[in-house]
């Protein structure tokens, strides 16, 4: 029999904690903020990120890679 998961991105507005409490796999997005990534709900919370939108800092965002979304 087949597992099945349910698995969304960060960008859902589901935390980590609440996909813990939830079973949902919840794959952070990652952000680069002046050259070095970041990702969202685990090392860079959403007031940080737009702290850093604030102070006009260099952030951008690209999709994870197949790497880790197979993780």
């Amino acid at each position: 029999m087949n597992k099945v998961a349910v698995v969304t991105d960060s960008n859902s507005g589901i935390t980590q904690e609440e996909a813990r409490t939830l079973g949902i796999r919840v794959i952070a997005m990652p952000f680069f903020i002046n050259g070095q990534i970041h990702y969202e709900d685990i090392d860079l919370t959403q007031k940080q990120f737009y702290e850093h939108l604030a102070e006009d800092i260099d952030v951008s965002t690209s999709q994870p890679s197949p790497g880790e979304v197979m993780e």
